[in-house]
């Protein structure tokens, strides 16, 4: 894996940087003497030729009836073997603290593209790139978003690093700031970020591949935040699909229905139908900042809310990040249909 030091600037303006617990095997890179520039560790892009095998290409389980779908992260084996098809695009920035050296920002990424040739490029414009870009763009503070534009992936990594290193730079200089004025000690924080796109299921003969998407940040506070989903990308289309694209549109009723029992049932399920109604819909309604809006992860039907749905080896899945049906504790919860369930509903 090839490594590369570059200077980025850094708009640091007597910034103060805190350890993340959201990542804690980043590294910590010094600092200049300058207060605008800072030395960056960035991962080019590679293949990694640890990955072996071919693809399991042939078609969806059309017998997951007996498929045991318990709303936990692990509710469907991942198919590894499939990665010798793709390569890596790795992002590793870091910017220490002048004031403190354990006390910094980190941004980790580790996008699978299509293709096993380190040269490979995915279209600008394309679905990949769009779906990345929605996914690297949705954490970032809405001024910057506003002015995000999709561009290569390595162009679009650099870019979430100088978003949110200046947002930490900011929140740091406010605080030092407030410190001041209210007499206390100001005490330099640390912030991380981390972002994952990996394929994990595929069928090529429907030209269907499933990406992992894990998306985190740790801004303080008692513990971070991760959003753990899945994309399902129709490579014929070059586009994410979503309720119409699996779903016959007349048989939505119905899965909203059975996604509602789940909820009701599972083992995350929250037993207080008031605070966390067991409907398919999203409630209250996302506006159109938050995170599962911005990334693609939900989408709208007939103006309400749903998880965007992803194909899996095991069934249909609607994932719901922490907070949305139950509480933090419980977790991410995977509602999975299978295809048994769902026959006379597919398109």
């Amino acid at each position: 894996m090839k490594k590369t030091i570059i200077l980025v600037s850094a708009a640091l303006a007597m910034a103060a940087f805190v350890p993340v617990q959201g990542h804690q095997s980043a590294t910590r890179t010094q600092v200049t003497e300058e207060p605008d520039t800072a030395v960056v560790d960035s991962d080019m892009y590679v293949e990694d030729d640890d990955w072996a095998g071919t693809a399991d290409a042939d078609s969806m389980v059309a017998d997951s009836a007996d498929v045991d779908s318990d709303n936990t992260e692990n509710f469907c084996d991942y198919n590894d073997e499939l990665l010798a098809d793709f390569s890596s695009k790795n992002a590793n920035y870091n910017l220490q603290n002048s004031q403190d050296a354990n006390a910094g920002i980190s941004f980790d990424a580790t996008l699978f593209v299509p293709g096993n040739d380190d040269k490979v490029e995915v279209k600008k414009g394309g679905g990949y790139s769009l779906m990345a870009s929605r996914v690297l763009s949705a954490m970032i503070d809405s001024a910057a978003a506003s002015k995000w534009e999709v561009a290569k992936l390595d162009k679009m990594l650099e870019a979430k690093w100088n978003a949110v290193k200046r947002g930490y730079t900011d929140d740091q200089n406010e605080m030092k700031k407030m410190a001041a004025q209210e007499d206390f000690e100001y005490t330099p924080q640390n912030y991380s970020f981390r972002t994952t796109i990996t394929p994990v299921w595929q069928w090529k003969d429907k030209g269907v591949t499933t990406y992992s998407i894990e998306d985190e940040a740790y801004t303080g506070g008692a513990h971070g935040m991760l959003y753990h989903y899945f994309l399902s990308m129709n490579e014929k289309a070059d586009s994410v699909m979503g309720l119409t694209d699996i779903f016959k549109e007349e048989a939505l009723p119905e899965v909203f229905k059975l996604v509602g029992e789940k909820l009701k049932t599972g083992p995350q399920a929250a037993n207080d139908e008031e605070a966390w109604p067991s409907v398919a819909e999203v409630l209250p309604a996302p506006n159109a900042n938050d995170y599962s809006v911005r990334s693609g992860q939900m989408q709208q039907y007939k103006g309400k809310w749903y998880p965007r749905p992803a194909l899996t080896e095991c069934g249909i899945v609607f994932t719901y990040p922490p907070y949305v049906k139950n509480c933090y504790a419980a977790g991410t919860i995977h509602i999975v249909i299978n295809y048994a369930e769902a026959k006379d509903w597919l398109k």
